[in-house]
């Protein structure tokens, strides 16, 4: 958020601290007498955070990040090293179905950002056969070369090829990569977004923001589906 200058950032800075000082206080209550914590309150208490933090206030800065200078940068610079993970806990959260290493993932978003976080997530089961794409023809004629295991698409507010991309794809009928699986990740503001994204032909979709766990469950239910 700094780096973005997110102008409301002292404002949801101090709304995580608040965030933060619940749940000290609910972790305390619990360790004293659990049965002082009611269920209503702690439920309630998840659906503000998830619902109306995460979904709504953390999107505010996303006009701000989305393509800046300063964040493309940051995001670049992610790498992960042994130590990272296992701080991370990353392994366990890694499903060990897939042979990660020999699978190939292309990335496909008109977000820069998106896409070096994405292929941040894939280094971390090291997955070796990253490519990406800002324009979904240029990923499309790349199938012609070289056809992943999967297709990620981060389909962004602004982006209007998503969907006939996912439709080209599978009416190519005979072609060999017209089964390739996708992994639809929106970021779209309309409720029907994901049902749209399905009629079209993807494989599975879901919704941002998302963690590493979540986007290795969805990428593997994409990949076996």
């Amino acid at each position: 958020m700094k780096a973005c200058r997110y102008p409301l950032f002292e404002d949801h800075k101090r709304r995580h601290e608040k965030l933060i000082e619940q749940v000290v206080d609910i972790a305390r209550r619990f360790s004293e007498k659990k049965e002082d914590i009611v269920k209503d309150e702690f439920l309630d208490f998840l659906k503000n955070w998830l619902i109306n933090h995460i979904l709504k206030q953390d999107m505010g800065f996303s006009p701000y990040a989305e393509n800046n200078p300063e964040v493309l940068g940051i995001t670049e610079t992610l790498r992960t090293d042994s130590k990272q993970l296992e701080m991370l806990g990353a392994d366990d959260l890694i499903p060990k179905s897939v042979n990660w290493n020999e699978t190939a993932i292309l990335i496909v978003s008109k977000s820069r950002n998106f896409r070096n976080i994405i292929a941040c997530i894939l280094e971390i089961a090291d997955v070796r056969g990253i490519q990406q794409y800002s324009h979904a023809d240029d990923a499309m004629q790349s199938l012609e070369s070289r056809q992943p295991n999967l297709i990620v698409y981060g389909w962004k507010q602004d982006d209007q090829e998503a969907i006939p991309f996912i439709e080209k794809l599978r009416e190519i009928k005979g072609s060999s990569f017209a089964g390739i699986p996708v992994l639809l990740i929106s970021a779209r503001e309309e409720r029907v977004a994901m049902e749209s994204g399905l009629v079209a032909g993807a494989t599975h979709c879901i919704e941002e923001p998302i963690g590493i766990q979540t986007f290795f469950e969805a990428a593997v239910k994409a990949i076996n589906q």
